[in-house]
């Protein structure tokens, strides 16, 4: 290689690690931004998500601006947040917490968890966040030794009415 291929690849590779610790921020009440952010970016911040947002993200409506801008960002490898305009943890589809690679925030600034199998043990929850919110349905059992590393870390759990759970939570 030249010296000018050798330029090219570095500068290549300082904007990638540059990307990888940039975090951009955006209200998800307010304008769309554009497809650029996702080169500059690795991980959005999409805060005070309403129940509209909420409901046509569950349903993978691309017609949404917001939707459709979010799953572009998802072929750049973006990493999304986020973080809920509403407290009403019931309100959350089941299937947005467990089923998708966006991490959630209450609005509290609680992170919040779920785990998709029937029996939640002490492996699953040794590594969530203290003082995280562990969302589960009334179907699912928790283990002794789950329930005391639950304690001790202070997660809050959250048990869901079963038609928010297997329904899609009366939308």
């Amino acid at each position: 290689m030249n010296g000018d291929q050798n330029k090219l690849i570095d500068t290549v590779m300082q904007v990638i690690e540059a990307r990888s610790h940039n975090t951009f921020k955006v209200e998800g009440s307010g304008q769309v931004p554009d497809v650029e952010v996702f080169l500059e970016n690795q991980k959005i911040v999409i805060s005070s998500l309403d129940l509209s947002l909420i409901h046509h993200l569950n349903d993978f409506d691309i017609h949404d601006p917001w939707v459709d801008w979010i799953q572009k960002g998802l072929s750049y490898d973006v990493e999304f947040e986020m973080r809920l305009g509403f407290l009403n943890l019931q309100l959350l589809p089941w299937n947005l917490v467990v089923k998708t690679p966006f991490s959630f925030v209450s609005k509290d600034g609680k992170t919040i968890n779920a785990i998709g199998r029937k029996a939640i043990t002490r492996n699953d929850v040794m590594f969530l966040t203290p003082g995280s919110y562990l969302l589960k349905s009334h179907h699912q059992i928790i283990t002794a030794y789950a329930n005391e590393e639950l304690y001790s870390r202070k997660i809050e759990t959250v048990e869901r009415t079963e038609e928010n759970v297997h329904g899609n939570c009366g939308w």
